[in-house]
């Protein structure tokens, strides 16, 4: 019975959205229809796991005795082959942990000896290369002003892949819940996106839409279809060679539930929004970027772990 509760409560089988999908940065800015290849690193931080609240207070517990961190390493890179047509690749590095208080472990009857034992750890980290993203987008159309009027706007849109280039440690005995936390989730995922941008004079704004459709790997397990929703408006500030683009907004996320061996996994799925801060700064063939995103509103399916920040920072260089 300790060991059921254990992988419950480690396995924290979180609120994962393929958020991003790696042009949510995409503006009118002065590498606009430039080659480039850039790093960006992300980060979530997240409390909770599935137990109800009245499981956890019996045990003199709470969601903050529970936690997981994910860190992604980003390597991307954006390609014009003709005017209108985006191409943009992404491939990730992983490292996932999560963990416990030391009041957790008490009240669970983890001693030192259990954490280093095979099947009953404390801790767990999950590490590797992840999925590669690709995406084509097309320039449906691009007008731009410069009368007195002065306002210009743009849309692309376009499929996508998730490619399964991923680690994926799985077996027959994996249950649901675990797939969330691999770098891989072992299946060819297609995608569609629409970004639609606006200008005028120093002030633009930026929506973002992509849908991801969520397909079986070789274990039965289907991560349920996903869409998210961003609009970003910012502004234009220029100061010698450089020009730095401060940016605020609202994303909105929805996920369905995961299937598993056909059935639906009760505790996955659900919406999130949250609120963006951010800049983007532009210095001749370099870019640096910032962003921190924080949760205002959460409806998940069940008891899950929360979502307490997400923070984005990185780098990109020009090549033309």
């Amino acid at each position: 019975m300790k060991k059921t509760i254990l992988l419950m409560v480690l396995l924290l089988p979180s609120f994962v959205f393929a958020c991003d999908f790696c042009n949510c940065y995409l503006g009118l800015n002065p590498q606009y229809k430039k080659n480039s290849i850039g790093f960006r690193y992300h980060f979530q931080s997240y409390s909770g796991t599935e137990m109800s609240p009245a499981e956890l207070s019996e045990m003199g517990l709470g969601k903050k005795d529970f936690f997981e961190n994910r860190n992604e390493y980003e390597l991307h890179a954006q390609y014009y082959p003709v005017q209108k047509l985006q191409l943009i690749a992404s491939l990730p590095y992983i490292y996932n942990h999560d963990g416990m208080s030391n009041r957790a472990k008490a009240a669970l009857g983890i001693t030192h000896h259990d954490m280093h034992h095979e099947d009953m750890k404390a801790e767990n980290v999950y590490e590797g290369i992840g999925d590669l993203t690709l995406l084509a987008s097309y320039q449906v159309f691009n007008i731009v002003r410069t009368d007195s009027a002065g306002f210009s706007h743009r849309l692309l849109a376009g499929p996508g892949l998730r490619v399964p280039t991923g680690k994926l440690s799985a077996n027959e005995m994996t249950e649901a819940h675990e797939f969330t936390h691999q770098p891989g989730m072992g299946s060819w995922n297609p995608m569609a996106g629409l970004t639609y941008l606006t200008r005028y004079k120093k002030v633009g704004t930026m929506l973002n839409a992509n849908y991801l459709f969520g397909t079986r790997n070789k274990y039965s397990f289907v991560p349920g279809n996903k869409l998210n929703v961003n609009l970003t408006a910012y502004y234009e500030l220029n100061w010698k060679r450089s020009q730095l683009y401060p940016s605020a907004g609202i994303y909105w996320e929805y996920a369905a539930n995961d299937i598993f061996k056909k059935e639906k996994v009760s505790n996955s799925g659900g919406s999130m929004t949250y609120v963006h801060a951010g800049a983007n700064w532009y210095y001749r063939k370099f870019a640096l970027e910032a962003a921190v995103q924080l949760p205002v509103q959460t409806k998940v399916n069940g008891y899950q772990a929360e979502n307490n920040m997400r923070l984005i920072t990185g780098i990109s260089f020009t090549l033309n």
